[in-house]
């Protein structure tokens, strides 16, 4: 968050704000009966369109994606308990077409993990990757020697505890082999259990990252109780810190700092997807270090980060709509930005447009073609949206 001082002064003095206001500012910004000065209305303007830029981020971006993935996370675990109590194929095959679901939102969500993600450990407990299967392995041969209630339990544990053996990966890997569903009686009782103890973790810590932005008030009871019951009630209102941000109990100093963590929050997962998602693999640093190699998932969850990343920008809501498909919200990063710094926002427009080309146009599966050359295509497209959307960055706050 470069020069954020700097933008603010340069908010006071050079009214950049005051086009996208009412007409009938334009008679009182100069008026002298009130005491007000063109500086003073100047600063209050700038602080209201940040005060609706956030308030779209959350309300139309945030709170709905969170919502949608415990929504899809909820099914998803109904799914799960179809199927253990009935182990066919087209069950099975229902529970992998879900998890790809909830995957989506969670992916979308990525653009945003500050807050209760980064907070709670919500992101790590989820979404640890690689799976440790050869853990998994040695838990699965400790529960032959157990009763039913005893293994139950340990799995329990192991799920609430154990980053590398839970969450999307952990059901991932049990569901899927070689990019299809697995049969449905290929799953032992033990590995069903395992199945109903994680999705119903993961929808547990979805319901957690839904009230935490939103208020716990604002869930429905069903979820208010089974936080209640897990004792995980969050302890933090994270919507309500972003809007409030510059009032006392905000963990944002200004409306301007949160403004800027959208844009943070984007070139944080953009740089993640190019350097670790893509690039560990690629470049040979860490050819296990891949994400969703079981269902062969990969390039969709790279593209569906960096489309919650415009979705952000944009101010838009999780539409599943591909890029080029919906407009910027007035009251978005990329409204003002087109705007106020029209050369760097069309630079970024085009960079997106670009970088999610790139990563459609990747060898698939990643995981069996992760040296190919679109691998270093894809992650030089999203260098140049990094860089892009850093220049936007500068050009609002210097």
């Amino acid at each position: 968050m470069k020069n954020l001082w700097k933008l603010m002064a340069m908010l006071a003095v050079t009214g950049l704000f005051l086009a996208a206001c009412d007409d009938d500012d334009d008679d009182s910004s100069a008026s002298t009966d009130s005491g007000s000065t063109d500086t003073e209305e100047t600063v209050d303007e700038a602080a209201e369109w940040r005060v609706e830029i956030n308030d779209v981020f959350i309300n139309t971006t945030v709170v709905p994606t969170y919502k949608a993935l415990a929504d899809a996370s909820e099914e998803l675990a109904d799914l799960v308990s179809t199927f253990t109590a009935s182990q066919t194929d087209a069950n099975l095959a229902a529970v992998g077409e879900q998890w790809k679901v909830a995957r989506q939102y969670w992916e979308w969500s990525e653009a945003f993990l500050f807050g209760a993600a980064t907070t709670y450990g919500i992101d790590p407990h989820i979404d640890t990757w690689p799976f440790d299967d050869t853990r998994f392995d040695k838990m699965i041969t400790s529960c032959e020697d157990m009763d039913e209630e005893s293994y139950q339990d340990y799995i329990d544990v192991i799920v609430a505890e154990t980053e590398s053996l839970t969450g999307f990966h952990a059901l991932e890997y049990v569901i899927f082999e070689d990019g299809t569903t697995k049969t449905g009686t290929s799953l032992d009782e033990v590995e069903c259990y395992f199945l109903e103890s994680v999705a119903g973790d993961l929808y547990l810590s979805a319901v957690r990252l839904e009230a935490a932005w939103a208020g716990i008030d604002n869930v429905s009871s069903d979820r208010q109780e089974l936080l209640e019951e897990a004792e995980m009630e969050p302890e933090d209102e994270f919507g309500s810190e972003f809007l409030s941000a510059g009032e006392a109990g905000s963990r944002w100093a200004t409306t301007l700092l949160a403004t800027v963590n959208i844009i943070e929050g984007a070139l944080d997962i953009i740089d993640e997807v190019s350097a670790s998602k893509i690039g560990a693999a690629y470049t040979g640093e860490d050819t296990d270090y891949i994400e969703s190699p079981y269902s062969y998932n990969s390039i969709t969850d790279f593209y569906d980060n960096i489309l919650g990343c415009a979705y952000s920008l944009y101010g838009v809501g999780p539409c599943g709509s591909d890029f080029g498909e919906f407009s910027a919200s007035t009251n978005s990063v990329m409204a003002y930005g087109a705007t106020y710094a029209a050369t760097e926002t069309a630079a970024v427009e085009s960079a997106f447009s670009t970088a999610l080309a790139a990563i459609q146009n990747m060898a698939a599966p990643f995981v069996l073609n992760y040296t190919d050359a679109s691998c270093g295509e894809a992650m030089e497209a999203l260098d140049d949206l990094a860089d892009a959307l850093t220049d936007l960055e500068n050009a609002i706050s210097d």
